[in-house]
Parts: structure tokens; C-alpha cells; sequence
């Protein structure tokens, strides 16, 4: 794996090797202001003028660990802190494998949110959690509530 910086600003080009296979993707790291808070965001996408058949998300879709692990060496790299190249990020597996290693939802607690009792929040948090979104400029509205949304699934699975 190779990671350098790509020709615009906040960009990176990575080279993962899978296999025998060769994949050049460009990293993208946007770091926007929410609230009193600096978010920085890295994401992996396919390098438009390469012969890269797939996207990163579909390399990696089965191999979600890996992709993390790809992604915060990107992260350290742009934050200047110092990461050793080429490094291994894990072991590739194939769709079938993950598949079948995936565990049955049907007796999961995790399954069964609609029983489960969902605590009230207070006005005065709620007010405050309207304000905050009511002040993000609309690029990054969509961003925000699928950050909530995440949140309050996470939060509303926690016993």
C-alpha cells in the first residue's frame, strides 16, 4: 500500500494491493466546522482517469474492517503523523466467506427495537439539538442527520 498527496488540495492518492489485483483509489479530506467543533471527514473513491473498474466501497463492501483500516492510514497521513509504508491492513476475504460468517439477526436483541422502551428527552436538550442543526449551512445538513440517525439508532439499542 502507498499513500501520496494527489494533485488537489485535501486529496490523496492510495495504492492497495489485493491479491495480484492492483487498486488506485483517490482519498478525499474535507474538515468542516459544526458548532463549536471541527469535523474531518475521509472518504475513499474510485480514481476517475484510472483503470479502476470499482468503486472503493464495492472493493472493500465484504472486508468493512479493512476499509477502516485503509481509511485511517489515509487519516494519519494527512494529519502529518507518521505511518510506514507499504503496510499490511489485513486479511482480504471473499463475499462468500463473509457471508458465511455472518451471524442470524432473528435472535438478536437487536432485532426486536420496536419492544424496547425509548427514554424521553428533555425540552431543553431537544431545543438546544434543533439550534445547533437550524445553523449548519446546507452542505452539510444531509451529513449531520445521517449522523443523528446513527446516533440514535446506537442509542436507542444500549440497554
Amino acid at each position: 500500500m502507498s499513500v501520496n498527496p494527489a494533485i488537489e488540495l485535501n486529496t490523496h492518492q492510495v495504492l492497495v494491493s489485493v491479491g495480484t489485483d492492483t487498486h488506485k483509489f483517490i482519498f478525499t479530506t474535507e474538515v468542516n466546522q459544526v458548532g463549536e467543533h471541527l469535523l474531518q471527514t475521509t472518504r475513499g473513491d474510485s480514481l476517475r482517469d484510472s483503470c479502476a473498474s470499482r468503486p472503493f466501497s464495492e472493493v472493500f463492501r465484504f472486508n468493512q474492517r479493512l476499509a477502516m483500516n485503509v481509511t485511517n492510514l489515509v487519516v494519519k497521513f494527512y494529519n502529518g503523523e507518521t505511518v510506514e509504508l507499504p503496510t499490511d491492513v489485513g486479511i482480504f476475504v471473499t463475499p462468500e466467506t463473509a457471508l458465511s460468517k455472518q451471524k442470524p439477526f432473528e435472535d438478536s436483541i437487536l432485532a426486536n427495537t420496536d419492544l424496547q422502551p425509548s427514554k424521553a428527552v428533555d425540552r431543553e436538550t431537544r431545543q438546544q439539538a434543533i439550534a445547533i442543526v437550524e445553523e449548519l449551512p446546507e452542505s452539510l445538513l444531509d451529513e449531520a442527520v445521517k449522523f443523528l440517525e446513527s446516533l440514535y439508532v446506537k442509542g436507542d439499542r444500549v440497554k
